[in-house]
């Protein structure tokens, strides 16, 4: 008496792979991106996806940052001197002009302090001063909690100017994606003395 072998194959299994597209297969997706296109959750011990640019002597020193195309699900080197790229940082120069003579109280540069980091990096005036004291400028970046955004200010104190005058403050702007924001390290005693030492340095 001849056996008949009934084999009864999931329909599941055949409703998790969608039909072909230009050749690109999907699982659990109508639409594969890539020859092979997941949706949902996988597994895998090594993976390589794309392609990465040959990276010179020049760069091996240096932080690169990497993109991953959602698209073609490449993954490329950035490079901030093309238009409309990303970067780790901003370079951004505040030029205030007829501020009240060297006093500018707050500049809002409407850059929002919960995503991003601003530090001042430098800020120069364009007019000559008078008065008897000696004055460096004071400058800096403060948060208004009100409205989450970055105040700049800037002054000479004790001394003045005649005419309104121009600030060019200089900004670095980091998104917080990209930078490790530490408590305040300290405090130091230094014990009367002109230098000192960090016992527990915060990087190694």
């Amino acid at each position: 008496m001849t056996k008949t072998k009934l084999f009864i194959i999931p329909i599941s299994f055949f409703c998790a792979f969608s039909h072909a597209q230009t050749g690109n297969v999907g699982i659990n997706t109508k639409t594969p991106r890539v020859k092979t296109d997941v949706a949902g959750t996988y597994r895998s011990g090594k993976i390589i996806s794309g392609t990465t640019p040959a990276i010179t002597a020049a760069q091996k020193d240096r932080y690169l940052l990497l993109i991953h195309s959602a698209t073609d699900n490449t993954v490329k080197r950035i490079n901030p001197v093309q238009a409309n790229a990303p970067g780790i940082a901003s370079l951004i120069t505040f030029r205030l002009t007829n501020v009240n003579r060297d006093w500018v109280e707050g500049f809002n540069t409407r850059i929002n302090s919960s995503n991003y980091s601003l530090m001042v990096l430098s800020a120069y005036f364009d007019r000559d001063l008078i008065g008897s004291a000696i004055a460096v400028p004071t400058y800096g970046v403060k948060n208004n909690p009100s409205t989450s955004e970055w105040i700049i200010y800037a002054d000479y104190s004790d001394i003045n100017t005649t005419t309104n005058g121009t600030w060019n403050i200089v900004c670095a702007v980091y998104p917080k994606t990209y930078v490790k924001i530490f408590p305040e390290h300290g405090p130091f005693d230094l014990n009367n003395a002109a230098s000192g030492t960090d016992t527990s340095p915060i990087l190694q």
